[in-house]
């Protein structure tokens, strides 16, 4: 019986000759992960039985069962982060899976050209997730002391009789939400430009919310750099001094990475 092809991801052909792939269990946790030539690439890739992992079945495990699912999507986040540490890699998303070796050489022959110029690209870089979280009680209290258009409502309402001033007061905390939101992303997008500055390209990403951070303070900045090696520990740097300088503001910087790099190695 013909076997399904799960694919991992591409590697050079040379950086595996020099360093073969080690023995890594496959995606159905019998088999062994092992590589496809493609030209001067290497797909790395493990074999799937195509009764227990046809479309159907994989869509009753997706849909179904929350424990496979997610046990899956970690096998394959952490064979791609192993493979990452290694090789220079084009990651491939989670269930990328082919009829045969034929159809995946169909599909790539196409694109080959385009592959190993993206893997040229990706020699000797790292991509690097930067995610800001900003405590608002405590911006709100730095705000409060030296906002001019804050203090200029107060001084406003305090000439108001009691009436008048409780419905005022409702403004000022209104307003005072807008100088909140306005302050978080000029902060965030000066310390985007200061970290910007080391890299050859970067994305800024959707905010993840408080059920997907599972931290009381919200994230207000999510974003990729994508930088030659060298440049890492200057970003590291600059990290930390910036953070010297907002973390009494209620700014907490989270930098984490090398990641493999998905956002820099799009085949479209």
């Amino acid at each position: 019986m013909e076997q399904l092809i799960y694919l991992y991801g591409f590697i050079p052909e040379n950086e595996s000759k020099d360093k073969p792939i080690p023995k890594m269990k496959g995606f159905d946790d019998k088999g062994s992960i092992y590589t496809v030539p493609v030209g001067s690439m290497e797909a790395v890739v493990c074999g799937l039985d195509e009764n227990e992992f046809s479309e159907k079945a994989l869509q009753e495990k997706t849909e179904n069962d929350m424990e496979w699912l997610q046990q899956k999507a970690l096998h394959h986040h952490h064979t791609i982060m192993n493979l990452n540490h290694t090789y220079t890699l084009i990651p491939l998303q989670f269930c990328t899976i082919y009829k045969n070796e034929e159809r995946l050489h169909q599909t790539v022959e196409p694109k080959k050209e385009k592959m190993i110029n993206v893997l040229e690209n990706l020699k000797e870089k790292e991509e690097w997730n930067l995610k800001i979280y900003c405590d608002d009680e405590e911006l709100k209290e730095d705000i409060s002391q030296y906002s001019s258009t804050i203090e200029a409502k107060k001084k406003e309402i305090s000439q108001l009789s009691p009436g008048r001033r409780f419905f005022e007061m409702k403004k000022i905390d209104r307003l005072m939400e807008d100088e909140l939101e306005k302050e978080k992303n000029q902060i965030c997008e000066e310390i985007h430009e200061q970290m910007n500055q080391f890299a050859i390209e970067a994305t800024i990403k959707k905010n993840w919310n408080k059920e997907m951070t599972g931290r009381k303070e919200n994230m207000c900045w999510n974003s990729v750099y994508f930088l030659d090696r060298p440049m890492v520990e200057l970003l590291k740097d600059k990290m930390e001094q910036i953070e010297k300088s907002v973390e009494k503001r209620g700014f907490t910087l989270e930098l984490s990475g090398p990641w493999p790099a998905y956002h820099f190695s799009d085949l479209k």
